[in-house]
């Protein structure tokens, strides 16, 4: 019996070490599933919709860019790990909005391998796109999907006046939502990338505004509720009741809509 006992144990270390690896050499493909970008009718149905490239390091990045209407922000979007709500540009392009809609290095058909580090040296080559546009931070509105709200966050510590940051479906960290779907590793030991905006979003000085479906099942509301908590003045937490990870079009433009409107008063 206990011959047995040490087998099965010695199988289960075996078992569970070759988890455990598995996971840490795939934590990249885990995290980010990529996009292929969208297609070109996709571009041509947003009005006033062109693909520009931002230069950066290694290779230049893939970005599609609408010029606001003079009495409107201009939005740049920070994507999830699956790539952007395109279906959402309808809905802001309707209220007069610019955007730019930026890829990460190894998305969107472009070279090289994603990381927190470059992502985060992606995003700033958007807001240096941003300057030369001659877009002003206090007319720039920083939208962070999912992934992308950790890049968000971190670039509303760049120097800068902004807007608005406005975080859609956030996590504390990904070393937190890890932590709840891979309960069985020592997550803490093995992950790379922690993109972990709890530990700074108190300091962010940017008005914040947060949107979160109370039926998110990818990333519990109970992260963008923590966030809120963590955060200091000016914000705003909506919570869609009954809304999921993909929060639709129309709510989520009325939403910025009417935060930007509070502000100016």
């Amino acid at each position: 019996m206990m011959a047995w006992l040490r087998r099965a144990a010695f199988t289960l270390a075996l078992v569970y070490g070759g988890a455990v690896g598995l996971v840490w050499a795939n934590q990249t493909q885990l995290l980010h599933r990529g996009w292929q970008g969208p297609t070109a009718q996709m571009v041509a149905d947003v009005p006033g919709l062109a693909e520009v490239q931002l230069p950066a390091d290694p290779t230049p990045l893939r970005a599609w860019y609408r010029e606001a209407e003079p009495w409107a922000p201009t939005l740049i979007f920070f994507h999830g790990n699956a790539g952007f709500q395109w279906r959402k540009l309808d809905a802001f392009a309707a209220r007069g909005y610019g955007f730019l809609v930026t890829s990460y290095r190894g998305y969107a058909a472009g070279a090289g391998t994603p990381s927190e580090a470059g992502m985060m040296e992606d995003a700033r080559a958007a807001l240096a796109f941003a300057q030369a546009q001659g877009i002003a931070p206090e007319d720039t509105v920083l939208y962070g999907e999912s992934l992308g709200t950790g890049v968000a966050a971190r670039m509303a510590m760049e120097d800068g006046a902004w807007r608005t940051l406005v975080l859609d479906a956030p996590y504390t960290s990904i070393e937190d939502r890890a932590s709840e779907v891979y309960f069985w590793l020592p997550v803490s030991l093995l992950i790379r990338d922690r993109f972990d905006t709890a530990a700074f979003i108190d300091q962010v000085e940017t008005p914040l505004l947060i949107l979160h479906g109370t039926e998110d099942d990818v990333i519990p509301i109970d992260h963008g509720r923590a966030l809120l908590d963590l955060a200091t003045e000016p914000k705003q937490g909506i919570w869609i009741e009954g809304g999921n990870h993909y929060l639709l079009p129309e709510v989520v433009a009325g939403a910025l809509e009417g935060f930007l409107a509070a502000m100016d008063e």
